[in-house]
């Protein structure tokens, strides 16, 4: 067959222009440094070369992720710190405390500085991380954890929830602890009790209850798992009319060693039960205050009440008994308060290890 010279020339132009492509994709390679500049050029090696990419992308995200939670611990291991701290110079302040040679105004001046120390305490359970957020706040990390509750007792109104973060493609570190668990639900050393206002109070300014004490131990373990409230009742209840409260058992409403339509004084004592709390304000009629027992104390609740006890427990025999029962309590009640942060500490320790270890 007789190839025409036109197609011999088509054929020659063809190959110069293969020729001149080839040779510009090798001139791109080269300025470039790359072997495949579309994915058509190698479909395989493209689709392996997206993979690695997006590996690489994740794995800076992961160094990322482990630097920021390494720095998030780091700061809470050194708050946990400053809270065992003050914790043992808590204690050291309760050895003193039981020396029977103290007055009334000896112990007034150790309270005022338990009082002090339990502000730096509230001041690192609200510590923030280098984002603002607070650290012990669970989720809500814009909401302060731990606030005034009235009376020398204070709220946590954060939550539970620990934030997991991914530092591997199957390995997650929880970057924060809860305030609840660690400075919270610790186990008391006895049965116990909370004070709250009940949140559906009207006087204005609200009257509040303090955190209160056990002060007879027997009666109070019989009282135990039982809640009480306080009510205020109509002025006319009483002759002649003023303040008056009654204090009810929660189960069933009834009336608690004899305490009803009894003049109100406020900040005087209320005793029952092997309990003491004290009232402080102006409640308005219907308003209530709730004890709640437990058997766990927070860390703040045995601040308050150690320093309560040591501004109103007296000199007399009676007195130095609340006083050496109320120093026993608080050192074992602090002991658990450590006990706790040690374990969040261990926890802490676990976590860098493994962020260590996936780093390496």
């Amino acid at each position: 067959m007789r190839v025409s010279t036109i197609q011999t020339f088509n054929n020659g132009v063809n190959n110069m222009k293969r020729v001149s492509g080839l040779a510009a994709e090798t001139q791109n390679q080269i300025s470039t440094g790359k072997k495949f500049l579309t994915p058509s050029d190698d479909p395989v090696a493209a689709t392996r070369i997206l993979q690695l990419n997006q590996e690489l992308v994740l794995r800076d995200q992961y160094k990322k992720n482990i630097t920021s939670v390494t720095n998030r611990l780091s700061l809470e291991e050194s708050v946990l710190n400053g809270v065992s701290d003050v914790l043992q110079k808590i204690r050291e302040l309760s050895v003193q405390a039981g020396d029977g040679s103290l007055t009334p105004e000896d112990r007034g001046f150790l309270a005022q500085e338990v009082s002090t120390r339990l502000e730096e305490m509230l001041g690192l359970l609200n510590s923030r991380d280098a984002n603002g957020e607070y650290i012990f706040a669970g989720y809500r990390g814009n909401t302060q954890p731990f606030v005034d509750g009235g009376g020398g007792g204070y709220r946590f109104q954060g939550d539970e929830g620990e934030r997991l973060v991914q530092i591997g493609a199957t390995t997650w570190v929880s970057s924060r602890d809860s305030g609840k668990q660690i400075f919270e639900d610790i186990p008391a050393f006895n049965k116990t009790f909370v004070t709250s206002n009940n949140p559906r109070n009207t006087a204005i300014p609200p009257g509040s209850v303090s955190v209160g004490r056990v002060i007879d131990q027997a009666v109070f373990d019989e009282f135990h798992p039982d809640d009480a409230y306080i009510v205020f009742e109509p002025p006319d209840a009483i002759e002649p009319a003023g303040a008056n409260f009654t204090v009810r058992r929660m189960s069933d409403n009834r009336v608690i060693d004899g305490l009803q339509n009894e003049r109100f004084v406020s900040g005087d004592a209320i005793q029952f039960a092997g309990i003491q709390v004290r009232i402080s304000g102006n409640p308005d009629v219907g308003d209530s205050f709730m004890i709640e027992s437990s058997s766990r104390q927070s860390v703040l609740t045995t601040l308050g009440r150690f320093a309560e006890g040591l501004n109103t427990i007296d000199g007399s025999p009676e007195g130095r008994e609340q006083i050496e029962a109320l120093v026993g309590q608080t050192i074992e009640n602090l002991d658990s308060a450590q006990t706790s942060i040690l374990e969040a500490r261990s926890k802490i320790g676990s976590r860098l290890n493994t962020l260590e270890s996936t780093l390496a």
